[in-house]
């Protein structure tokens, strides 16, 4: 999704639009080369791209120290709650994004003359991004996955309880995997690409106008507008629920003994816990992703060229920022991954100390 939004725009291969007024001869290369516009935007690009490569290396090294986290605490919590494999798949998935989008950025500063059939798959798969774009669009997909059972949950716990299986977690989570490849590979990742004169060319060849249109509107109505109207009305009714238990177990307190009131009082703070860290993951999901959806019409819409860009290539940055933020938030909020990344600190500066002074000796 996000490539399609740089290919139309790229200047990798072409200089950006202009105004109608301007004085530069762009059927000159030399004239274009001295375009300010042109220059800012291929500047932009390419500290652009070395900085997407950062994010990646930096975001894979998060999320595997998250990873670990949800892991361990799974493994050592008691009850194992469904959510848990959830929230380890939402993970995995983000650690997985950021390895793709490494490899996919080195891809494309190395500047590969792209021939024969490893050249092909090459531009489609990663130069044209769709390796990591089927994770973060899967990533998505979970997250409402997440929602949607947060939701049953909470706001209907007997339904949920009775017809709620583990066994839908496992088909949710293949399912997941699953619908992130196809709904980016199978409309658009060998269709819409074609490789000429050892360059990749992507998005660029559409049946129609008209169908390039319909995927771009329900890319952003899938992946942005209904995602966003889902976390709304669920995790608002969520929090109304968890509110009028709150209200109703203060009442009772005085009645029931210390230890019945202890347990529950931890069982509503574990689960209050986890809804509030996917609140906040939601609630950056939105704020990420809403720009870059909104992007392309800045520039497509006239006016300054040099200032749209730096807008287009801001809001790109900021989705893939999304996937480095997800490890603060669950190391911040959720209380297993803060209680083992802590204990697992505690071990490294022992064994450090250890060290220290077995070479002193």
């Amino acid at each position: 999704m996000l490539e399609e939004m740089t290919a139309k725009n790229s200047t990798a291969d072409e200089s950006p639009p202009h105004n109608t007024s301007a004085t530069y001869d762009y059927t000159s290369p030399t004239a274009a080369f001295f375009d300010p516009a042109w220059q800012l935007a291929n500047a932009v690009e390419f500290y652009f791209q070395y900085a997407i490569i950062g994010i990646g290396i930096f975001g894979t090294a998060a999320n595997a120290l998250v990873l670990y986290g949800l892991v361990a605490y799974h493994a050592r919590e008691t009850k194992k709650r469904a959510i848990n494999l959830l929230m380890i798949n939402q993970n995995l998935l983000d650690l997985l994004s950021c390895v793709l989008l490494v490899i996919t950025y080195s891809i494309k500063v190395s500047n590969i003359h792209l021939t024969g059939a490893l050249g092909y798959y090459l531009c489609t798969i990663f130069i044209n991004a769709n390796a990591h774009s089927c994770t973060l669009q899967a990533s998505i997909i979970n997250l409402m996955a997440i929602t949607v059972e947060r939701y049953l949950k909470v706001v209907h716990p007997f339904w949920s309880k009775k017809y709620l299986k583990r066994w839908m977690i496992y088909a949710t989570t293949v399912f997941v995997w699953v619908g992130g490849i196809l709904i980016r590979v199978v409309p658009a990742a060998f269709v819409t690409t074609i490789v000429q004169d050892g360059v990749c060319h992507r998005f660029s060849v559409w049946e129609s106008p008209e169908a390039k249109a319909t995927y771009g509107f329900w890319s952003f109505i899938s992946f942005c507008v209904f995602p966003a109207m889902l976390f709304v009305y669920c995790y608002g009714r969520i929090v109304l629920v968890v509110r009028r238990q709150a209200r109703v177990m203060a009442a009772h307190n005085a009645q029931a003994s210390a230890q019945t009131n202890a347990a529950q009082m931890e069982s509503e703070r574990v689960k209050w816990n986890i809804i509030k860290t996917m609140i906040i993951v939601s609630v950056a999901l939105v704020i990420c992703w809403f720009p870059v959806n909104i992007a392309p019409l800045a520039v497509s819409g006239g006016g300054e060229q040099s200032l749209s860009y730096m807008f287009l290539y801001a809001s790109i940055f900021l989705a893939y920022l999304y996937i480095c933020m997800n490890p603060f938030i669950y190391a911040i909020k959720h209380d297993g991954v803060k209680q083992t990344l802590a204990g697992l600190m505690v071990r490294c500066r022992r064994a450090e100390v250890t060290a220290s002074g077995v070479n002193a000796s």
